[in-house]
C-alpha cells in the first residue's frame, strides 16, 4: 500500500472505512491489515442472502459450513470452534494489527495536519455534551465533516469526546456512526498519556468488550461487520496503547 496519506479514503460506506486500492488477498491466510480484514468481512457479509429460513437457527449458527463464516485471522483448526469463538482475534493477527495501527496514525496525524480549517467552524462548545452528541450522531456518510472537525480540536477535546462517546454507546451494539468516530479519535491522539487519560482509554475497551460478548453470543451473518469493528477499535486500545491486559 501506498504510504500516502492521501491515499486513504476516508468517505467510504461501512462501519468503518477501507480504502479504495484495498486487495483481499489469499483468503486462506491472514489478514495483512484492519482494512483488508474489513473489506474479506463485507465480502462475506455480500454473499449472504438477504432472508435466510432455518428451523432451528440456533443449531444451524453452530454447524454451518465454517468457510463462510468472517473469521478474525483464525488457524483452520478454529474453524470448528463455535461462533461465539470468532470474536477472539488470533495472537497473530493482533501482533499483526499493532504495526498496522502504528502506521496508520501516522496517516492520520499527516492528513489532519493538512487538513483546512474553518476560521468559524460550526461545532459545539467544549462544555457541550449534550450539543456533542446531537453534533456526532447527525453525520451520515461525513467522514471529511469528521475529519474537519477532528484537525480544529485540541487533544484535551479530542480526550473528551472520547469519554462522552464511551458514556453514549449501548450495552448491546455499537452503531455505524460510534465506530467511525471511535476509530479517527483513537488514530488522534497522543502516544504519551497521563494516568487519567489511560483508564479513560481503558474504559472504553471494556465497554466495547462487554458489547462484543452480547453480539458474539448471538452471532449472526448479518453483525459479522459489527464484530470486525469491535475487534478493531479494541486492539486499538490494547496494542495501539499497550493495554494487553484487557485481551
Amino acid at each position: 500500500m501506498d504510504d500516502s496519506p492521501s491515499d486513504i479514503v476516508y468517505g467510504q460506506r461501512g462501519a468503518l472505512p477501507v480504502p479504495r486500492n484495498v486487495v483481499p488477498g489469499d483468503l486462506s491466510t491472514e489478514p495483512e491489515s484492519g482494512e483488508q480484514y474489513m473489506l474479506r468481512v463485507r465480502m462475506e457479509a455480500a454473499s449472504i442472502p438477504n432472508v435466510v429460513v432455518a428451523n432451528n437457527r440456533h443449531q444451524l449458527l453452530l454447524t454451518s459450513n465454517p468457510e463462510k463464516l468472517p473469521l478474525v485471522g483464525t488457524s483452520p483448526a478454529s474453524h470448528r470452534l463455535p461462533l461465539n469463538s470468532v470474536a477472539q482475534p488470533s495472537g497473530e493477527w493482533l501482533s499483526d494489527f499493532e504495526r498496522y495501527f502504528a502506521q496508520q496514525r501516522r496517516h492520520f496525524r499527516a492528513a489532519l495536519a493538512a487538513t483546512n480549517i474553518a476560521a468559524n467552524p460550526d461545532v459545539p462548545g467544549i462544555s457541550q455534551a449534550k450539543e456533542w452528541r446531537t453534533y456526532c450522531y447527525s453525520i451520515s456518510d461525513g467522514n471529511c465533516q469528521m475529519l474537519a472537525t477532528l484537525a480544529h480540536i485540541d487533544q484535551p477535546m479530542t480526550m473528551r469526546l472520547l469519554k462522552w462517546m464511551t458514556t453514549w454507546l449501548s450495552k448491546d451494539q455499537l452503531r455505524r456512526v460510534e465506530a467511525i468516530w471511535l476509530w479517527y479519535l483513537l488514530l488522534s491522539l497522543d502516544s504519551l498519556l497521563d494516568h487519567e487519560d489511560t483508564h479513560a482509554l481503558r474504559e472504553l475497551c471494556r465497554a466495547l468488550l462487554r458489547i462484543r460478548s452480547i453480539v458474539a453470543t448471538s452471532f449472526c451473518q448479518e453483525r459479522g461487520e459489527e464484530i470486525a469493528s469491535l475487534n478493531i477499535l479494541v486492539a486499538a486500545v490494547t496494542r495501539g496503547y499497550r493495554q494487553r491486559d484487557l485481551e
